[in-house]
Formats: C-alpha cells, sequence, structure tokens
C-alpha cells in the first residue's frame, strides 16, 4: 500500500467529525461546513483536526503525505482563538509560512521559488499585514529597494524597466505603512526624500498632462502577452495608462503632500496634493464605465487611446480603499465586478488563446485586496465570497500558493507558481488583521473597525497582540459591520488604542448585529473574441484614381465590428458577408483605424493595432555630429546616431514641415541592450522643439543582441509653424534609468505626422 492510499481511511474518519456544523459558505463549486472545505461532488476535502493542522487529499498538496502540522515555534505571534478551528489553523499556517518567509540577511523572501526583495510583493504584502507581524524584516527589505542615487528601484521587466513599468511607488505606500506601525520619525526622514526623488522623476518622464494621469504598465499584470494585446511593443505599454497603477501613483502622491508638509514647503506639499487631486480627477473621467458600474483596465493605443473596458480587480479595490472612487462608486463597482466560483480573476473577460497566469487566473494577494474593498463599500457578500476562495485555495495546497486557474481552482495548469507566496499568506493574514478585527494602524494609535459576516458570527479572539509599548488581549464577539461596545479592561471608550500604551490589557469588542445586504456578480468564466487584424489595401478604378479601404480578417464568433478613428468610434459594421474572409471600410478622415470584434455574449476584442492613415508624413534621417555604422544593421541613409552616456548626450537637427500644424513626432531607434521581458537598460532622452521642452523619449529594449530591430518611440505632439524647426535631444538627470551605467540606443530618423 502506498502511503497516499494508507492516508484515505484516516481522511473518511477525520471528515466525517467537524467542530462546527453549520455551513458557512457554499457555492455550486465547493462547500466551506464547520472545520471541513470541499469540493460538491466530494472528490478534494481539507479538514482541520486542530488548530495546527490540516489535512487535505488535493493531489498537489505542498506535503506529500497531505497533512500540513506546524512545525515552529509561534510564540513570538498572537495566539487567534476562532469559531472554527479551520480559521485558526488556516491563520497559523499563515504565520509559519511569514516566519519562514525571514531570510538569514533578515530581508523577506517573495516565495519558496522566488529568493530576494521584489519592490511590489513585499510592499502589497506589508500593506495587507506583514509590517506587523514583521516589522524589521519589512524594514531592511524595503531599503534593500533603494538604489545608489536614493531611488526607489523598478524591478527587471518589460523592455527594461522603469518608466515601461512605474508601479515601484507602491514602495511609498508600505514605507508609510510602516511609519503608522511604528510611529519612527527617524523612518518618515529616512523615505522622504527617496520618495520626493522618485515621484519627481515621474512627473518628467510618465506624467500624460491632457489626462493627468501616469503612463506605465499595469501593477503587477507584468507578462504583456497575459493582459494586453499581442501588438503591443514596450513602446505602447509605456504609453498605457493602466487603472491599478493610476492607484498607486495617486497614493503614492498623497503622501508625498503630507511628507511635504511635514519636512518641506506648504508650496511643495499643494502642488502634490493637486498632482493626486489630478490623477483622481482623469481616472474618473477617462476610465470609470457608467454603463458597466467599474473602471475600464487601462487606456491604450499608440498616438491616440481607447479604454480597455475590462474589468481589472486589484485596481478596482485599490481605487476603492484609497478613495480615488466615491462611496456610490464602491458600492456599484463591488456589485458589478464579474466573479467566479473559485474567486474574482484578475481581469474579465479572460483571453481564449493565453494559458493562465494573469489571464484566467485568480491571485490570492488580489483576491484580498478585493476582500478590504468590499469590506469599506459595506459589502458583506463580496467579503464572504473572497474569505471563502482564499480559505479554500491555502486549506487544498496547505501552503498559500501564488496563483491559481480560475475555472478549476488548481494551481496546476498556471504557468509557473510558488508555495509560500509572500503577499498570498499576507493576504490571508489580512481576513484576521484587516478585515474581522478591522485593524487599522495610525500615527497617533491603532483604531478599530471590525466587519464580520453573519456567516462567521461567534466568538474570536487575538490573544498577546504586540503593539508599540502595550500588550492586548482583544475578544471579538458577534457579527457586524460596527461596533456596539468596545471596552479596555471593562471601561467603555472609543475604539482606539493610544499609541503610548503600556502594559498588558484586555479589550473587548461586541459587533452591531447590522449588515446590509449585498450580492456580488457572480459569473461563468467568459472569453472575449480574439484581437482583430487591421491593414491598408489600395486598389485601382477604372479611371486609373487610387482608392484605400481599411480591410481586416474575420474574427470568430464575432456578430459586429467597432471602427475608431483616433480613439473615438466613427462606425458599427454588422458582421461581413457570409463566409467572407475579410471586411473592409474606407476611411472617411486622416488618423489612425482600429477594429473591435464584439462577440455573442457582448464582449469586445482588444481593439487591433492601430493604422496610420495620414496625408502629411514626413520621414527624415537625423544628421547630427559623427554618425556610426555598426554593429546596428538596416538603418537608413549613411549611419545612426549613437546615444550613450559618454557621447551625444546633447544633439540638434533641423528639419522642414510643409503646412501648419498640429504634429506627432516620433524617431526610429533601436536598442539591443537587452530582452524584451527582463533588465533593465531602456534608454530614455528629452526632446525640445525651437528650444522648448515637449516631454520624454522613451527606447526600450528591441532584444538582447537585436542590431537589426528597429521600432517607433512614443510619440509626442507640437503645433508647428510651416518651415524648419530646430529638434534637440540630450540626456537630463531626470533620464536615468534603473541600471544607471547604460542607458543607451541608435538613433535612426525623425517622423512626423500631421494631424
Amino acid at each position: 500500500m502506498t502511503k497516499k492510499s494508507l492516508l484515505f481511511p484516516f481522511l473518511l474518519i477525520a471528515f466525517g467529525c467537524s467542530h462546527t456544523p453549520g455551513i458557512i459558505y457554499q457555492n455550486e463549486s465547493f462547500t466551506w461546513q464547520g472545520d471541513t472545505i470541499s469540493l460538491n461532488d466530494g472528490s478534494i476535502k481539507a479538514y482541520a483536526p486542530d488548530s495546527y493542522t490540516i489535512v487535505s487529499n488535493y493531489p498537489g498538496a505542498e506535503f506529500p503525505e497531505g497533512r500540513w502540522t506546524r512545525s515552529r515555534d509561534l510564540s513570538q505571534y498572537p495566539t487567534y482563538t476562532a469559531p472554527t478551528r479551520m480559521e485558526e489553523a488556516l491563520f497559523n499556517l499563515a504565520l509559519e509560512e511569514v516566519s519562514i518567509a525571514v531570510e538569514p540577511d533578515s530581508t523577506l523572501r517573495t516565495g519558496k521559488e522566488w529568493s530576494g526583495v521584489w519592490t511590489r510583493d513585499v510592499s502589497y504584502s506589508i500593506l495587507l499585514g506583514v509590517s506587523h507581524l514583521q516589522t524589521q524584516a519589512s524594514i531592511n527589505s524595503l531599503v534593500r529597494k533603494v538604489d545608489g542615487l536614493g531611488r526607489i528601484i523598478q524591478d527587471t521587466g518589460t523592455g527594461g524597466s522603469w518608466p515601461c513599468s512605474t508601479d515601484r511607488n507602491i514602495w511609498a505606500v508600505a514605507a508609510w505603512e510602516i511609519y503608522k506601525v511604528t510611529g519612527d520619525r527617524d523612518w518618515l526622514e529616512y523615505i522622504y526624500p527617496i520618495i520626493k526623488r522618485s515621484l519627481e522623476d515621474d512627473l518628467l518622464v510618465s506624467l500624460d498632462s491632457h489626462t493627468g494621469m501616469f503612463r506605465g504598465e499595469s501593477s503587477y499584470l507584468d507578462w504583456r502577452e497575459q493582459e494586453y494585446p499581442r501588438w503591443m511593443t514596450p513602446v505602447d505599454i509605456y504609453s498605457s495608462e493602466n487603472l491599478g497603477t493610476e492607484c498607486v501613483h495617486y497614493r503614492a502622491f498623497s503622501i508625498l503632500a503630507e511628507l511635504e508638509s511635514m519636512f518641506g514647503t506648504a508650496e511643495d506639499a499643494a502642488r502634490y496634493s493637486a498632482i493626486a487631486e489630478g490623477i483622481r480627477e482623469g481616472v474618473n473621467k477617462y476610465l470609470w464605465m457608467q454603463d458597466k458600474g467599474y473602471y475600464a483596465q487601462f487606456l491604450y493605443g499608440r498616438s491616440n487611446m481607447s479604454a480597455s473596458p475590462r474589468s481589472e480587480t486589484l485596481g478596482e479595490a485599490l481605487a476603492i480603499l484609497w478613495c480615488v472612487a466615491s462611496e456610490q462608486q464602491a458600492a456599484s463597482i463591488c456589485s458589478s465586478v464579474p466573479c467566479q466560483d473559485y474567486g474574482t480573476s484578475c481581469f474579465f473577460p479572460n483571453i481564449a488563446d493565453m494559458p493562465p497566469y494573469h489571464n484566467d487566473a485568480m491571485w490570492p494577494f488580489v483576491q484580498a485586496y478585493w476582500m478590504n474593498a468590499c469590506k469599506k463599500a459595506g459589502n458583506s457578500a463580496g467579503v464572504m465570497h473572497s474569505i471563502a476562495t482564499i480559505s479554500r485555495l491555502a486549506a487544498f495546497c496547505l501552503t498559500n500558493k501564488e496563483n491559481m486557474v480560475i475555472y478549476d481552482g488548481r494551481w496546476q495548469g498556471t504557468a509557473i507558481n510558488s508555495s509560500r507566496q509572500l503577499w498570498s499568506l499576507a493576504g490571508n493574514l489580512g481576513i484576521v488583521y484587516t478585515v474581522l478585527f478591522g485593524i487599522d494602524f495610525q500615527p497617533e494609535g491603532l483604531h478599530f473597525s471590525p466587519f464580520v459576516p453573519k456567516e462567521l458570527s461567534g466568538e474570536r479572539k487575538l490573544a498577546g497582540f504586540r503593539y508599540r509599548g502595550a500588550i492586548y488581549d482583544i475578544t471579538l464577539e458577534g457579527y457586524g459591520d460596527g461596533i456596539r461596545s468596545f471596552t479596555i479592561d471593562g471601561l467603555k471608550t472609543e475604539p482606539f488604542l493610544s499609541a503610548d500604551g503600556s502594559g498588558h490589557h484586555q479589550v473587548r469588542i461586541v459587533l452591531n448585529g447590522h449588515m446590509d445586504k449585498s450580492t456580488v456578480n457572480m459569473k461563468d468564466n467568459a472569453y472575449s473574441p480574439l484581437t482583430p487584424t487591421a491593414r491598408l489595401q489600395t486598389s485601382g478604378t477604372s479611371d486609373g484614381v487610387g482608392s484605400t479601404s481599411l480591410v481586416w480578417d474575420t474574427v470568430e464568433n464575432a456578430v459586429s465590428y467597432r471602427l475608431l478613428c483616433n480613439g473615438a468610434e466613427v462606425s458599427v459594421v454588422q458582421g461581413c458577408a457570409d463566409g467572407a474572409a475579410s471586411c473592409s471600410f474606407e476611411p472617411v478622415s486622416d488618423g489612425e483605424y482600429q477594429v473591435i470584434a464584439v462577440g455573442e455574449n457582448g464582449y469586445e476584442s482588444f481593439a487591433s493595432e492601430p493604422v496610420s492613415y495620414f496625408g502629411t508624413s514626413i520621414l527624415q534621417d537625423i544628421e547630427s555630429g559623427e554618425m556610426e555604422s555598426g554593429p546596428y544593421c538596416g538603418y537608413h541613409g549613411e549611419g545612426y546616431v549613437d546615444l550613450a552616456l559618454d557621447r551625444n548626450t546633447d544633439i540638434s537637427f533641423t528639419a522642414s514641415v510643409p503646412e501648419e500644424g498640429r504634429y506627432l513626432i516620433d524617431f526610429i531607434y533601436g536598442n539591443a541592450n537587452g530582452p524584451i521581458n527582463t533588465e533593465n537598460k531602456c534608454a530614455i532622452r528629452t526632446l525640445y522643439v525651437d528650444g522648448t521642452r515637449l516631454g520624454a523619449v522613451v527606447m526600450p529594449h528591441c532584444g538582447s543582441g537585436a542590431f537589426d530591430v528597429w521600432r517607433l518611440t512614443n510619440p509626442l505632439e507640437a503645433d508647428l509653424s510651416a518651415g524648419e524647426h530646430t529638434f534637440r535631444i540630450v540626456y537630463q538627470p531626470e533620464n536615468c534609468n534603473m541600471n544607471i551605467l547604460t542607458n543607451s540606443a541608435a538613433l535612426d530618423m525623425i517622423r512626423l505626422r500631421r494631424r
């Protein structure tokens, strides 16, 4: 007999005896009843026989024998007592895993499979409760993510890291959380210049002055093909404006405004507050979808932007938690964003021809932020759904996995995965800390806003909870969305523990027994149509005059096609001729055209790659100083300009335009210093036209050693009179990338297009 076959008789006995028999949560796929969580078909079950053990017959659980038992001393942490042993055991499992996560150098490991500190992972984890449980390791980890120039490090990523990716500023939010936990003013003095320096660079390199929002990749959704259309290059991703990343910038600038009021000037504090408000206004103007009741995923395009109407769960949650959304919007978001039985997918609808990872997946840390957002919005159904789905995955797997497949609830099938994932275990701890007990650290003390769904009603206790110089045994009684009474050592008081408290005290919280009715939008997993491929096609006529049409290939299951010009809808084509391989449309004006396929279920594809249809377009070699002729090949003319930190740091040249108007300006460049998906050598310069600063020119990686690949930079706009103009490309301090030492590219041509 194998170990597994010997285990099954024990499992059958164990699953038959439940500490609390009532059903806590049930949907069409799984049930949580007392100390047992099981699939409804009975094939997989997990059971907690005591507070330090979970038994599971899930194939692929962390422990081959199907049993987790505490192996570490957890006495440094609070002891959690709950109505069910399953709740206690999951909390203790997360405590053990957070203790294992502390490396020998006293930093926090990202996951069992992922060594080292990653900026976004550790920062999001700190905000979910790790800041209190592992304060010094959290501090050490944040310090590790500061570079030699005193800036927040953007981990390696798309096209050579920052500024293609800009969510590094979640570091600022985590650093502020450390201050709230510790009250350490010295820590504030340390983080203030780091945050200011980083955000000031973003203002010069990433701000879109038109929308008031910041450019950059989706926060944590950093596998390009998993969440963007395939045609988008790293430059296009830099130019996009994502909901979650906007919320991170909003919160970071709000924090910087507070820091500036402490250490800087009132004028700068007001300026940073205004920038934050501009982000909030931009998000609500350009991303809010009134018809859907939640925010769009991102703005994307090339020279013109449109909104992707997918929901984006982390971004929706952060918008609620940090008050980018109004109370009315928050309520709408929590009841409108599509959820599935096993959780809330990273975005919805999913992409049909992509395997699960971010696509077709639930990430427990994202579910935890969604849980907290539902709590803030008073949506108990969303809170309960989140608690149950996070708990089911951890109980089945006997560890806190990185992610899982949304349609079957398994971790197998995801592109990569890890046990003991830091932000996943932080999300599990957040169930107790941030939701049920509602622990809210503030500089002046500890506030409480507990939220216990009726299904979890009962008495729970955190004993030995250490806060600053005091120890508290906190008892929470009943259910509800508010506090009926709060006592310290038997004396009624406000739900607040002062930061200067000392000694050992008994805290008792009795809830109000009130919970508004709420719903979540449960949907079957669904997919959008595939992205159309569009092109311009010119044909002759009988009189010898050619005509140009926009042509696109038909998309399976599409019932109609939306036509965009410069990001705005200009026509709807109701399907194509039966059996036709393609459809066509005659452009009505100059601009960039895109096609969106609409499926039978009403879900939309991504917009096709923009097709340029411009009457006036100028392409000119850049001739400035000594031209290079190698190692890059395939350039135009006699050579290219080799931009580096020790040469061509300030070049000027002229170009003429035939008529007055507003022009789009971009450049053909090469950057063979790294792969598309990692490293940190994105090249950056600043463009001036006739002495006026236009903005940053971003030149991401085109591939390691790809000396024959040429791409277009991000477009900038300027009003130009007819005639000759002077263009200047210069390296400035804010153009310093994450690599610091290598910031180079080959510059071949300038392109000007009249809008």
